[in-house]
Formats: C-alpha cells, sequence, structure tokens
C-alpha cells in the first residue's frame, strides 16, 4: 500500500512534511516534559507566594471575634447597612422553612418599626 502524494495526502503528514518530518526523539521528549515540570514549578512557587498569608493575620483568624467586633455588612439598596447581631436576631425570630417546606418571602423588619 502507498501512501498518496503531498497534494492529497491528510494533514497530519501534511505537517510532518512541512516540519521536517518525524518525530521526536526521546532527547526531545525529555528535554519538552523536563521544561515543562518547570515552568509549573516556577509558577507556582510565585503564586504561593502571592497567596501566602502573614502570621499575625493567622494568629487573628483563629482568635473568637464577640458579635460586637463585627463591621456592620452592608446589604444595599433598601436595606443598607445591618449588624451581625440584627442578621442573627432576624434569622432566630424567622427560621427558614422546614425541608419540603414552601418559602413564604417576607419583607425583613431589621433596624425599623
Amino acid at each position: 500500500m502507498s501512501l498518496p502524494d503531498a497534494g492529497c495526502a491528510p494533514p497530519v503528514q501534511q505537517a510532518r512534511a512541512a516540519t521536517g518530518g518525524g518525530e521526536m526523539t526521546p532527547g526531545q521528549i525529555l528535554l519538552y516534559c523536563g521544561s515543562c515540570i518547570a515552568l509549573v514549578v516556577i509558577g507556582m512557587s510565585f503564586l504561593m507566594r502571592a497567596a501566602s498569608v502573614s502570621p499575625e493575620t493567622i494568629k487573628r483568624s483563629e482568635t473568637p471575634q464577640t458579635v460586637g467586633r463585627f463591621a456592620p455588612i452592608p446589604m444595599g439598596g433598601l436595606y443598607g447597612t445591618v449588624t451581625v447581631r440584627e442578621l442573627v436576631n432576624y434569622y432566630l425570630q424567622n427560621p427558614p422553612p422546614a425541608q419540603g417546606g414552601a418559602f413564604v418571602p417576607r419583607l425583613p423588619k431589621i433596624g425599623g418599626c
């Protein structure tokens, strides 16, 4: 069985002919894989430095905070800012419906009459 001429050859064969033909040697394969791994390791080292957190921040995050120390949460539009204490009180007064129950939307009474 003979291969068709270059004008009718499948795209893979045309690409091999255009690039000098042949496949990668074992040395080229090792060089390619090694450079890919090195590039990933170098990239990850830069990303890990950027994502690191200072020891002071870690220590602060492990310390429990009282409800009053949290900053007010901006709810936007109709509600403005709401404290964590108000959100907890609202949740306790208006628990979510039991699983499978119908949701009845209500206008919350947060910080008002």
